[in-house]
C-alpha cells in the first residue's frame, strides 16, 4: 500500500512541476509577428527599420532606429508607452 501512495504522490508532483513549467515559459517571441501580440488592439501600425551594419571589424557593428506609427504624426504618450515592450521584442529579435 505505501509504495502504491508513493507512485500516486510522485505522479502528482511530477504533473505538477510540468504544468507549472508550461505555464511559467511561455511560448519564445521569436518572430516579428509572435512580437506583434504585445501590441494594444484596435490599431493599424507601420513599422519602419533604419539600421547600418559594419562589418570592417572582427565583430559586425549594428546600429539603427526602429520606428513604429499608427498614422498620425506623433504617438501620443500614452501610446507610445503601450507599443514600447513590441520595439523592444523587435530589437531582441535583431540582435
Amino acid at each position: 500500500m505505501n509504495k502504491k501512495a508513493f507512485f500516486i504522490g510522485s505522479a502528482t508532483l511530477l504533473s505538477s512541476l510540468l504544468a507549472f513549467q508550461s505555464f511559467s515559459n511561455p511560448a519564445p517571441l521569436n518572430s516579428v509577428q509572435k512580437c506583434a501580440s504585445l501590441l494594444p488592439n484596435g490599431y493599424n501600425f507601420s513599422m519602419t527599420i533604419n539600421a547600418k551594419i559594419d562589418t570592417t571589424t572582427d565583430k559586425p557593428v549594428v546600429s539603427g532606429i526602429l520606428d513604429l506609427t499608427d498614422g498620425t504624426e506623433i504617438l501620443p504618450p500614452e501610446l507610445s508607452s503601450k507599443v514600447e515592450p513590441f520595439k523592444q521584442c523587435v530589437v531582441k529579435l535583431m540582435k
